[in-house]
């Protein structure tokens, strides 16, 4: 029902707001939908699926937590914690280790993913063009400059198969990573083919959280914790019971204001920084970064940092992977910005799709700035300047924009846009997460097939409320707010606590079925 609301309001948008830009300029190609990592099931060679991540938590704990507590409790007393980072390594990659890939980049072991592109069904459409008729189907652990030559093929079998002279690409997540490497190495096939080209929150730039892992820089950042904490209990309904959840919250407050959680956080991090090197590299090496896709969502910055983390003393075991890791960088993500202006001179345009306010995960220095929830707004956007999660610019910052680029700062004074790499072809979605869709399928369509930017702000506005059917985002009055005082989040944190033990006098709170 929700989707065919959205594609109702899209239709209405286009033909009563804009029928002088539709008449003429109006022209459908077949979309090509490259999604993200982990959207096509892995299988072993016998057949076995082997990348369901979908672990039953509780029973894995129930089995090992109690060795794996044991082995930590004594590594704290000897300040050796090798032996319980074996362990755990060993839990570790028991769940993720049968998709791992081997020292080389490849599935040596027969893994190997349900569909592929390569030899499904490409169908002859000729017109009524959906954005999932042609879906890019790829391995994708595999590196993008193997799946990017892949898309190339691909997008050869749609144009025979609809006649169509041109195509539209669309990349979501590290989708985009795989289209920005087809580019990069078939510029003259891309211009050739290639109309448009749209990215759903785009990790090209990388992803923070991920690179902190990468390279050891783990950090809790307090007001990260604190954003990160109160969102998943507010909104995922972690704790069910709306009295505990209400103590917990105001209780992360209280300490955020005294900076007691930034001292803890502080104990916390000194405790990464002497196991981290211990647990993060051997873990990684034989699960997650052993793909390598994932390499080509570090950040470009820091790179080298992450193999030097990572690949330590095992260098030359791990040198062609290394170098599959490296040649990405080198062929595609250090230029990418200046492909993308040279591509859009030579026809192929270009439109970005970001998504916000959302918390990040609290696992890096900066971690509270604004994203969808996995991949920070400036990164999504090739620069955009964002204020952190549950804040606003400032009045000094936005005093500081040119009278002619205020246009491109939110209703909600959270994002300017005119630092990004493209702000006449970058949209914002507000609540809608990174892992969600909304209707911002329909959306894209439209933009892609009458080549609109956000200059046409009658058809749809640069920031778009996914909560309010793709409306113009309006100003947000619980943000931007003085922070409250210590006294006040203590008051707050009495009057939960209050509510908290009446329910348990009262009988009306116990401890079963607490947890979702």
């Amino acid at each position: 029902m929700k989707k065919l609301l959205s594609l109702l309001l899209v239709t209405i948008l286009v033909f009563s707001l804009s029928v002088p830009a539709f008449a003429g300029e109006y022209k459908e190609h077949p979309t090509i939908y490259v999604t993200g990592a982990q959207t096509n099931d892995i299988y072993s060679a016998d057949g076995e699926l082997v990348s369901d991540f979908d672990i039953d938590l509780e029973a894995v704990l129930e089995e090992k937590g109690m060795g794996l507590l044991k082995e930590f409790a004594l590594g704290m007393l000897t300040d050796d914690y090798k032996k319980w980072a074996s362990d755990f390594h060993d839990v570790v990659v028991d769940i993720y280790g049968n998709s791992a890939l081997d020292k080389n980049g490849e599935a040596s072991n027969g893994s190997h993913p349900k569909n592929h592109s390569s030899t499904v069904e490409v169908e002859n459409k000729t017109g009524d063009y959906g954005i999932w008729d042609y879906r890019f189907w790829y391995d994708w652990r595999l590196s993008p400059l193997v799946t990017g030559n892949e898309l190339a093929a691909y997008i050869d079998r749609v144009i025979t198969a609809t006649g169509a002279e041109k195509v539209n690409l669309v990349g979501r997540c590290y989708g985009a990573n795989v289209i920005a490497a087809y580019v990069a190495m078939n510029e003259e096939h891309a211009v050739k083919y290639v109309d448009d080209i749209s990215y759903f929150a785009p990790s090209i730039d990388g992803i923070d959280f991920m690179t902190a892992l990468f390279t050891g820089d783990v950090y809790l950042d307090p007001d990260a914790v604190n954003n990160f904490a109160n969102w998943y209990i507010k909104n995922e309904n972690l704790i069910e019971d709306d009295a505990l959840a209400a103590l917990i919250m105001t209780l992360i407050e209280l300490f955020n204001q005294v900076e007691v959680l930034g001292f803890t956080a502080d104990a916390i991090d000194l405790l990464v920084d002497r196991i981290k090197t211990d647990l993060l590299p051997p873990i990684l090496r034989d699960t997650f970064a052993s793909w390598t896709s994932y390499w080509a969502m570090v950040t470009p910055g820091n790179l080298e940092k992450a193999i030097s983390f990572i690949f330590g003393g095992v260098e030359d075991e791990y040198s062609n992977f290394i170098t599959k890791v490296r040649a990405y960088y080198d062929t595609v993500q250090k230029d990418h910005n200046n492909t993308v202006l040279a591509m859009m001179k030579k026809g192929v345009r270009y439109n970005i799709f970001a998504k916000y306010n959302f918390p990040d995960f609290p696992l890096y220095e900066g971690a509270a700035v604004q994203g969808d929830g996995d991949t920070a707004i400036p990164r999504q956007t090739f620069g955009a300047t964002a204020a952190d999660y549950g804040k606003v610019l400032s009045e000094k910052y936005i005093s500081s924009v040119s009278e002619e680029n205020l246009k491109y700062i939110s209703p909600d004074n959270k994002i300017d846009a005119s630092t990004c790499l493209l702000p006449e072809n970058t949209w914002f979605i507000k609540n809608l997460h990174h892992d969600h869709w909304g209707s911002i399928e329909d959306v894209s369509l439209v933009i892609m097939n009458n080549d609109y930017n956000v200059s046409d702000r009658d058809v749809f506005p640069q920031y778009m409320d996914n909560n309010n059917n793709m409306a113009e985002v309006t100003p947000d009055e619980d943000y931007g707010k003085p922070a409250d005082n210590a006294l006040i989040s203590l008051f707050r944190f009495i009057s939960a606590l209050l509510n908290f033990f009446t329910k348990i006098l009262n009988g009306e709170f116990s401890f079963d079925g607490l947890f979702d």
